[in-house]
């Protein structure tokens, strides 16, 4: 067809070279891996002794087993929970506004941006600060914990998502929109201590796992959704309804954890 998401005719005669590109610079981060990786000699590998300052197998045994502070859900236990769900919901509602930043920021700002280039630097500038944000909201989650980190990320985003649709007409003010979007959603690292946090440490990496599970979810409606706005609706109702949600994602964190 004839749409298209780049409008400078250099891109546009390139795109095939920028995606060969692309893909050796992926695969020259990647495969030296394959090479360097290799198992752990036994030098390297930590001894219970080396970790317990030199005691014995036997002394460990006789140690008290420490009781884990907070909850501590078995899997099970978990499906009884309501928190679970709550977060769940709001892993959901994180995932849209995470894939409308990544995804959707060209699509967006070209109706008003006829730059390819500055879309360009939007996009790197945009995953820059959710890198960034992954760690800063990392730090505030161990200092005043999930409720208030999650409320804190959620109400910023979401007005901020909805705003997209205005700030466009502004370039650099929709590079700074997409920006601090973008580092809102780096609470997506934070998924994991928050499940420690809510649900103990007992088998996280399948706690964890379910609990991710919702972003497949997220990612469903999210395509659902775009559907509709180019059939039903406008691309303000679009980020309506991709904003809005963190407001009770929000407002869930507080009452719920």
């Amino acid at each position: 067809g004839s749409d298209t998401i780049f409008v400078d005719p250099d891109v546009i005669g390139n795109i095939r070279y920028i995606w060969l590109a692309w893909a050796g610079a992926v695969a020259a981060l990647f495969i030296p891996g394959v090479f360097i990786l290799r198992p752990p000699t036994p030098e390297e590998v930590c001894t219970q002794d080396d970790l317990l300052g030199g005691d014995s197998f036997e002394s460990v045994e006789l140690l008290p087993r420490t009781k884990p502070v907070g909850p501590d859900y078995s899997v099970k236990e978990l499906f009884r929970t309501p928190k679970f769900y709550v977060l769940y919901l709001i892993i959901l509602i994180l995932s849209l506004v995470l894939l409308t930043s990544t995804e959707l920021y060209k699509f967006i700002g070209i109706e008003a941006i006829n730059d390819d280039k500055f879309l360009n630097i939007v996009g790197a500038a945009g995953s820059i600060a959710n890198a960034f944000g992954r760690i800063t909201w990392g730090l505030i989650l161990d200092r005043i914990g999930t409720k208030w980190t999650f409320f804190a990320a959620f109400f910023i985003q979401g007005p901020l998502t909805i705003a997209l649709h205005y700030s466009k007409w502004a370039k650099w003010g929709y590079l700074a929109n997409i920006c601090i979007v973008s580092f809102c959603a780096g609470i997506f690292t934070c998924i994991a201590p928050a499940c420690i946090e809510l649900f103990g440490s007992r088998d996280i990496s399948l706690k964890y796992a379910l609990t991710l599970s919702a972003e497949s979810i997220g990612c469903v409606l999210f395509f659902l959704l775009q559907l509709g706005q180019e059939y039903l609706y406008d691309e303000l109702v679009f980020l309506i309804l991709m904003g809005a949600p963190s407001s009770l994602a929000a407002l869930l964190a507080v009452l719920c954890f």
